[in-house]
């Protein structure tokens, strides 16, 4: 799998694409609730500042909190098994049926479904 994470510095907005498969598997790896996840780096990441080089998903209790800040390379995201299934449900929704074009916003709003307030704003693309 060779997911790609980009992060604004500026923003803290993250964005993260894959191919139509890559980004099923991932669903699944979100699902299992543990891991490292290697990342594609990408030399220039422009208009984002710079490539991330893993994911790291862990179980917890609770909505899922989505974090990458200061100059870690690792997108972290901690969740209890629901909330990941939920993430993993919207991004395999996201790649079974969205043209290449389209674009899926995971972003935190109070009573958010399985996003705890904190988590950064992510959008999902499917990779050309």
């Amino acid at each position: 799998m060779t997911v790609k994470v980009l992060r604004g510095d500026s923003t803290g907005e993250l964005e993260l694409s894959g191919t139509r498969s890559e980004l099923l598997a991932l669903g699944r790896e979100l699902r299992k609730g543990y891991g490292e996840i290697p990342l594609e780096k990408v030399s220039d990441p422009f208009p984002c500042s710079r490539s991330l080089s893993w994911m790291s998903v862990r179980r917890a209790s609770g909505k899922i909190l989505t974090s990458s800040s200061g100059d870690s390379e690792s997108l972290d995201v901690r969740g209890g098994p629901e909330a990941l299934s939920l993430l993993a449900d919207n991004i395999e929704g996201f790649a079974s049926e969205a043209d290449v074009d389209d674009h899926l916003h995971v972003d935190y709003y109070p009573d958010h479904d399985y996003l705890a307030e904190g988590s950064g704003s992510m959008v999902v693309a499917i990779a050309k």
